[in-house]
């Protein structure tokens, strides 16, 4: 459950607005190595056509993605006990491609992404 951190300590909103940073900068550098420690196993993304993804087919995937410069903008971000969301939309190359719903979920003490919701 969410509660004030220790002195010194980041709030689970800081922790989650870094993990967000960490999944758009592996993205950004097309580094599924990186972004593999952000997802958890059993991850799962969900597309405006009805089209599921795997964590593994994302990080596959991630290989053959053009190198356009990305640019990430983050709309909202809010975390309600052991699960947050955060919610924002991707530019590639000044234009924008799509809107995300992202979902993270505090497991064994630590937080990880769970899902993502992507809406052109």
């Amino acid at each position: 459950m969410s509660s004030q951190p220790a002195p010194g300590q980041p709030s689970d909103l800081d922790l989650i607005l870094a993990l967000d940073d960490r999944w758009n900068a592996a993205y950004h550098h097309r580094d599924p190595g990186r972004l593999d420690a952000v997802l958890a196993d059993d991850w799962l993304g969900f597309y405006h056509d009805g089209t599921t993804v795997t964590k593994q087919e994302l990080l596959t995937g991630m290989q053959t993605n053009p190198t356009t410069p990305l640019i990430f903008e983050r709309h909202a971000a809010r975390v309600h006990g052991d699960t947050a969301i955060t919610r924002g939309t991707l530019y590639a190359a000044g234009t924008r491609v799509q809107s995300f719903l992202r979902v993270y979920a505090r497991q064994d003490g630590h937080w990880q992404a769970v899902s993502v919701q992507v809406i052109p």
